[in-house]
């Protein structure tokens, strides 16, 4: 029945940059995954007048809805009388959303101030939804062949009532073209493009090309997909780190670590404990990950790891040399079968003409193999430290079985 759905993202805090959205990012692909493609997206004030107008003007025919924040028990929270308006509805008590307010309210020790159920008025005819994660129900809304869904603004609690909501708005999945996701990690995007040019011509497909900092998802879908992704993992070997959509570089390099019965420590200097702060969200990640140290001044790259003095007043703090000695010395004081060290300038600063701002080293050691590799990294401060997590994180899944 549904072929497309529209979003509108309610409050002045979205406008403002006071909060950063996340509800367009995660329903857009959700939405998408179900064959319903988001057509529209806008953000819309605090002011009822707008709110409803906006609703109208997303509605078309076999389109779901989607309106998120403003739904809480203060006076502030206009969205729900807005929607009624949009379609010259009254406001009821529904009883259902009231047991579904009280026996909340009741579960979290909050007491039942007369405020809160606020939140069980819903247009008339709507249908309330119970939220798994807070308060206030989801409302499903139809209106001819479209449906208004209206969600809480917090992600934790829109992202346990989008389903939910969906279901009981009668939203079922479409059939769609089957997505591939080819993970690569240390390439850039218009170099992906110009080699991946011809094997896209062969396999008549058209792929698209999603970079962040160290890493590139090249997206393919189609009859041709599947060859693509053949060929584009056959050229470029252990550059692909995976085709499953959300797995993660760390979680793909602790998978290898895993089935070689490794464990691995990480020594960071410019990254300051970016790496392990991506490896530690890996859940499991204490079954192969020894831990790691960040050794931002060169006393504590001498002290703490063993780099020597002379090493640093030879070759600097930015070198292969003190990026092998770094990685050497957390093996040493952890005892981990593999380590990994970076240290690099990721400016605005500190940058030379022989060593320029964006200039990273990153270092392996795994039993008795020794790598050391220099990279030249483009971008604002953090698009380097981010990059260069990615590139010591790829260098050794490259170098893993």
């Amino acid at each position: 029945m549904f072929s497309e759905a529209a979003l509108l993202l309610v409050g002045d805090e979205l406008l403002s940059g006071r909060t950063h959205d996340v509800n367009l990012h995660r329903f857009s692909r959700l939405l998408a995954e179900m064959g319903l493609p988001v057509v529209m997206a806008r953000v819309v004030r605090d002011i009822p007048q707008e709110i409803s107008a906006a609703v109208k003007d997303s509605l078309s025919d076999q389109r779901v809805v989607i309106v998120t924040g403003g739904m809480g028990p203060t006076n502030d929270d206009l969205t729900v009388q807005a929607l009624a308006d949009a379609f010259d509805l009254q406001l009821v008590r529904s009883p259902l959303a009231e047991k579904m307010v009280r026996d909340k309210q009741r579960e979290y020790g909050l007491g039942m101030p007369i405020s809160a159920l606020k939140q069980a008025d819903i247009p008339e005819g709507a249908l309330p939804v119970l939220n798994p994660a807070g308060i206030a129900p989801g409302i499903v809304l139809h209106a001819g062949n479209c449906v208004v869904i209206c969600l809480p603004g917090v992600p934790r609690e829109s992202s346990a009532l989008i389903m939910p909501c969906l279901r009981k708005a009668g939203v079922k999945p479409r059939s769609v073209n089957k997505i591939i996701f080819i993970r690569t990690w240390g390439l850039k995007e218009n170099d992906l493009f110009d080699d991946l040019k011809k094997l896209a011509e062969k396999n008549s497909v058209v792929p698209g090309f999603l970079p962040s900092p160290g890493r590139v998802d090249v997206k393919v879908s189609g009859m041709g997909a599947d060859g693509f992704a053949a060929d584009v993992m056959k050229k470029l070997g252990s550059r692909v780190y995976s085709t499953l959509r959300d797995e993660t570089l760390e979680e793909a390099l602790g998978r290898k670590l895993l089935s070689a019965g490794l464990t691995l420590a990480t020594a960071e200097s410019c990254t300051g404990g970016g790496i392990g702060r991506g490896i530690t969200a890996v859940p499991g990640a204490s079954s192969w990950y020894a831990g790691g140290v960040i050794t931002y001044s060169n006393n504590l790259k001498i002290s703490l790891l063993g780099v020597k003095k002379k090493t640093l007043e030879v070759h600097g703090a930015v070198s292969e040399q003190t990026a092998l000695e770094m990685a050497r010395g957390v093996r040493r004081i952890t005892g981990a079968d593999c380590s990994l060290s970076v240290t690099g300038i990721a400016g605005p600063g500190g940058g030379t003409d022989a060593k320029p701002v964006g200039t990273v080293w990153t270092a392996v050691s795994c039993g008795e193999v020794e790598k050391a590799y220099l990279w030249r990294l483009g971008g604002e401060r953090e698009s380097v430290r981010e990059g260069a997590c990615a590139r010591a994180l790829g260098t050794l899944f490259e170098l893993l079985p």
